[in-house]
């Protein structure tokens, strides 16, 4: 299979053996993997040295600026094969569908989330329109194959994600139209949520960040279409709506305030939905879990999709 598989990397030597032998058990067989070290400090590179001279089709490569964003271009940048996936340190990887059409962009496929111990299946909507995916987040680092050059032509990773990165990804990929291949029935992979991850804990200890990517996803939107630019507004006023109900669900009043003053400086004082997007906040904000079905909904209902 003409693919290299791609992992950023940041002071993660406890987790990092386990991930690699993922790979090395997997069905993919002898494929290249790159990792790229971000600047590490806590024994990485030196087990990353070691394991190198074991395994020879895995090579270290580093990036000094310190962005998981930076580090996967950098890999980008060094991948000679067709296809190029991404994987991150402290997942589990299983097995990538073998057989796609050839004549694709891009492959999406549905992937697990491991939260203190209990499994499940991240939520998973197999359409091409990035109002939905803005919504939900169905795709994700490790849920995405691309055409290597094509990856490449719409700009790679956006280093101005500093979280959220993969989200900013996927609606700018589907933004551009791929022809793609939603794979159904069966979870490729296991995410696992913990303290350390990137995105963090919980969304306000993120939260300035992740608004600095919906901000560049409500950018990427304006350069499409009328109709895709109104539909993926909606869906980042609502996506914005929900960040901040969830941070009133943490307790977190002056974040949330946050996003409220985001809202006006970029939507107005009263947008169209925002009495939508409130009831969704305060669903959010009393502990209501899947509020984007409920955003969906109303957006499918009133035609704006």
């Amino acid at each position: 299979m003409d693919i290299t598989i791609v992992i950023p990397v940041y002071n993660r030597k406890a987790m990092l053996k386990h991930t690699l032998d993922s790979i090395m058990r997997s069905p993919l067989g002898a494929v290249p993997v790159i990792v790229v070290d971000n600047g590490s400090t806590d024994g990485t590179m030196e087990f990353l040295e070691s394991y190198c001279s074991v395994h020879p089709f895995v090579t270290l490569a580093h990036e000094p600026q310190r962005s998981a964003a930076a580090a996967r271009n950098k890999g980008l940048s060094l991948v000679q094969t067709e296809w190029v996936c991404f994987f991150d340190s402290d997942d589990e990887f299983e097995d990538i569908p073998h057989e796609w059409d050839q004549d694709l962009e891009m492959i999406a496929f549905p992937t697990r989330q491991s939260v203190e111990g209990k499994t499940t299946v991240r939520a998973y909507k197999p359409v091409s329109d990035p109002a939905v995916h803005i919504l939900n987040g169905m795709l994700n680092t490790i849920s995405m194959i691309f055409r290597t050059s094509w990856l490449k032509e719409i700009g790679g990773w956006n280093t101005s994600c500093r979280v959220w990165d993969d989200w900013e990804l996927g609606a700018r990929a589907l933004m551009a139209g791929p022809r793609i291949q939603w794979i159904t029935g069966k979870a490729f992979h296991t995410i696992k949520v913990h303290s350390d991850s990137l995105t963090g804990p919980s969304f306000k200890s993120r939260y300035r960040m992740q608004l600095e990517s919906i901000s560049q996803v409500l950018e990427d939107s304006a350069s499409t279409d009328t109709h895709t630019s109104s539909r993926c507004r909606k869906a980042i006023l609502f996506r914005t709506y929900i960040l901040s109900g969830r941070l009133l669900y943490e307790g977190d009043k002056k974040a949330s305030a946050q996003c409220r003053s985001f809202i006006a400086e970029h939507f107005g004082k009263k947008p169209d939905g925002n009495s939508a997007g409130r009831m969704l906040e305060q669903y959010t904000a009393f502990g209501g879990r899947g509020a984007w079905k409920i955003a969906l909904w109303i957006m499918t209902r009133k035609k704006n999709l």
